[in-house]
């Protein structure tokens, strides 16, 4: 769906790193974990195309979708001087999320840095049907392990670290000797994905990817996000990121 949408809350999490709220019941509803919108929060053609911000968290009964966000270039920084009751244009939710199976009674959510971001809906979803959630989050700097409060606040099991010598897969493949999981997700690095679906490949979990790509339409139109999976058959082909994914089955990907 494409809506104009007012801004409901707007805040600074540091000079780089923003958190934006906005109004719309129907998108609110729609929203799964691990989809995206596009957002335009400027008139006219310049910049000429909307921006790609995966969805943070959605509440259905307040009627509000957030997106954290990383200030990069020109569009964001737009998007950063946006107020509360200010307007601005989305399009979605687009994309397949994460599937989280009703019966699931433990899964794991592992990212780095703002590749945090969607795996806060996730969490929640998972915690709401009874599932037990384990976060394994890194970043450069405390700052940038982003939704720790709000994860905790859900009763998550976290394991963090900032430490560029630790990888925090290592702290899942400790849990692994011990407790068996249903499922992780992972989004934020292609090594962060490499060394889950090991782990996957070791211990028989089911792993999904929600892969970053740079997105110009967000509907599959523009063939500018184009990955290299792998089919059923074995047989390699090119899918796009933003209609086809932003998640895979870590095993599809090439």
């Amino acid at each position: 769906m494409y809506q104009t949408v007012k801004v409901a809350e707007t805040s600074t999490i540091s000079p780089q790193y923003r958190r934006i709220v906005i109004q719309s019941p129907e998108m609110a509803q729609a929203s799964q974990p691990g989809q995206f919108m596009m957002l335009k929060a400027w008139e006219g053609t310049v910049p000429f195309l909307m921006r790609p911000i995966s969805i943070n968290d959605a509440d259905p009964a307040a009627g509000t979708v957030s997106f954290l966000y990383k200030v990069v270039g020109e569009g964001t920084a737009l998007m950063a001087k946006l107020q509360k009751g200010d307007s601005l244009q989305a399009l979605g939710p687009l994309g397949h999320g994460f599937p989280l199976a009703a019966g699931a009674k433990r899964i794991a959510v592992i990212g780095r840095g703002i590749g945090i971001a969607p795996l806060r809906l996730l969490a929640r979803r998972a915690v709401e049907q009874g599932t037990e959630v384990y976060a394994y989050l890194s970043a450069k700097e405390e700052q940038q392990l982003f939704d720790r409060r709000e994860l905790e606040d859900l009763g998550v099991i976290l394991r963090t670290t900032c430490d560029a010598k630790v990888n925090v897969t290592a702290f899942f493949a400790k849990d692994l000797e011990k407790l068996a999981f249903d499922a992780a997700y992972s989004c934020g690095s292609k090594r962060l994905m490499g060394e889950m679906h090991q782990l996957h490949l070791r211990h028989g979990f089911e792993s999904y990817v929600s892969l970053e790509e740079h997105m110009a339409c967000g509907i599959g139109a523009c063939k500018g996000c184009v990955c290299r999976t792998r089919g059923e058959d074995g047989g390699e082909r090119y899918e796009t990121v933003c209609q086809c994914g932003p998640v895979f089955p870590t095993e599809r990907i090439v």
